[in-house]
């Protein structure tokens, strides 16, 4: 079952950006395909950002928060308002 994982992280939205650029994408890119990471999206909002992401399964996204998660707090990032929804129905424009 496919789910979408929300949360947030306050601060400087160019500077938390910059730091995952620098210190967490290139271990997040490695690692998504070989856990089921569909998309990545960050947005601005009032506070920072809130990142949103779709995976093929729970599982595979716990695996890649488990080895991901430790590099974002070492970086300063902490999440907050962290929500997951089950996936009735995703489309892309070439589907």
């Amino acid at each position: 079952m496919a789910i979408l994982t929300m949360f947030e992280v306050h601060g400087d939205p160019d500077e938390i950006v910059a730091i995952q650029d620098e210190k967490i994408a290139p271990r997040g890119m490695e690692l998504a395909p070989q856990t089921g990471g569909i998309s990545n999206t960050i947005v601005k909002t009032d506070d920072g950002v809130m990142i949103v992401n779709l995976w093929e399964s729970a599982e595979g996204m716990e695996k890649f928060a488990s080895e991901i998660r430790p590099i974002a707090q070492e970086a300063g990032l902490e999440q907050v308002n962290y929500q997951m929804f089950e996936v009735l129905r995703h489309r892309t424009p070439d589907a």
